[in-house]
């Protein structure tokens, strides 16, 4: 995983090896067969469902822009041997529109082309007033990002994990890891235990569980909340109605992680106070992509979060910890914290450095990389 820098119109070129240019349309299946080979070890050529998801999600982007956007390193046999995907998303900084990108898979193959690697790396360094962020970094990746300018966000390095059903989660994670997903019947043998320790640690009443109320959400109001309940950070992603709206297609079609469910939290006046986007699977995890709230509400929400979770079957849920949420995450009994992995921000726009400094920046779920499919999927 890592970040990309916009090249001018003359590529970078190393005077002996190829060309780092923006990735076109008949790059796509040189770029999926790399992606195979390099993250699922085959090396052969990509079918086309991964082909259009490529496509689509490299160059199909409403803010698309190829010198925002993807780039390959071409070797001078017209062979490609690393890329960087990017998917440019607008961000508003400190009151600034500006062009903000999504720094994602960073693939290469080291048995044909080490250099390649090397000058994509070398395009990254920031020339431009605009904001590249990646939220799925590698130790190595984190190190090359922070080596030419970028800035980490510790606190979004971490995941929580909040258990409902700590016997059921663990059965959950055996039967994931080790028997493909099916479970045998594991989930009926240890009901009973986690019934037991349910009762000998009742759930932690909060002052404002009868305040506020779970409810459904359609995704054309989470179009009209979601901007309105990140506005108060200083950096956030824009979120017009047209690039959230891709993001939102592209983020339910990665059915393996469940249902992708939009819920608001309103207050008793009806007002809606928070949002929440998550992928449901009842009996199993809910993967948490996104914690809307408005400024000094975020225990609320999390709380009535948490309590539709369990009630709706989930064994666990886990999300992204950000600065906002710390205080109410702390609320919760049986939550814990785990390294998921590095969350860096390249900018040389001194007020955005100085709002990550402060953690004034909202980023990560739909404004970030944990819905692609191509963190699990295409097998």
């Amino acid at each position: 995983m890592s970040l990309l820098e916009p090249l001018t119109a003359a590529h970078v070129r190393s005077p002996r090896k190829g060309t780092v240019r923006p990735m076109t349309g008949a790059d796509v299946p040189a770029v999926a067969r790399l992606f195979l080979k390099v993250f699922r070890g085959a090396d052969k050529p990509a079918d086309q469902e991964l082909q259009h998801y490529l496509c689509t999600l490299a160059l199909a982007s409403p803010s698309h822009d190829e010198t925002l956007g993807t780039h390959v390193y071409e070797q001078q046999d017209g062979r490609i041997r690393s890329a960087l995907l990017a998917v440019p998303m607008r961000f508003v900084a400190c009151g600034t529109v500006l062009p903000g990108r999504l720094l994602g898979v960073f693939m290469t193959d080291a048995e044909k082309e080490a250099a390649g690697a090397a000058q994509l790396i070398l395009a990254l360094r920031p020339k431009r007033a605009d904001f590249a962020f990646c939220d799925s970094a590698s130790p190595t990746s984190r190190d090359h990002l922070l080596a030419i300018g970028g800035r980490s966000i510790p606190v979004q390095n971490l995941e929580w994990v909040r258990s409902f059903r700590p016997a059921g989660a663990l059965a959950w994670r055996v039967a994931e890891r080790f028997l493909g997903g099916r479970r045998f019947g594991l989930s009926i043998l240890i009901r009973p235990l986690d019934s037991l320790l349910r009762r000998r640690l009742p759930a932690q009443d909060s002052a404002e569980a009868g305040a506020v109320e779970v409810v459904e959400m359609s995704a054309p109001d989470f179009l009209v909340q979601a901007p309105r309940l990140v506005a108060h950070y200083a950096v956030r992603p824009l979120w017009s109605e047209e690039e959230l709206s891709w993001l939102i297609a592209l983020a339910a079609q990665n059915t393996r992680l469940g249902a992708f469910t939009i819920r608001g939290v309103v207050d008793r006046a009806g007002a809606v106070i928070g949002s929440f986007v998550y992928y449901a699977v009842p009996g199993r995890c809910a993967h948490v992509l996104n914690v809307l709230s408005l400024p000094g509400r975020e225990p609320a929400v999390l709380d009535a979060m948490f309590r539709h979770l369990d009630q709706a079957g989930h064994v666990e849920a886990r999300g992204r910890a950000q600065p906002a949420l710390m205080a109410g995450l702390s609320l919760q009994r049986w939550l814990v914290f785990r390294h998921r992995a590095f969350v860096v921000a390249l900018t040389r726009v001194p007020e955005i450095n100085d709002a990550i400094a402060r953690g004034d920046v909202y980023v990560g779920g739909l404004a970030g990389e944990d819905w692609s499919r191509l963190l699990g999927d295409f097998h």
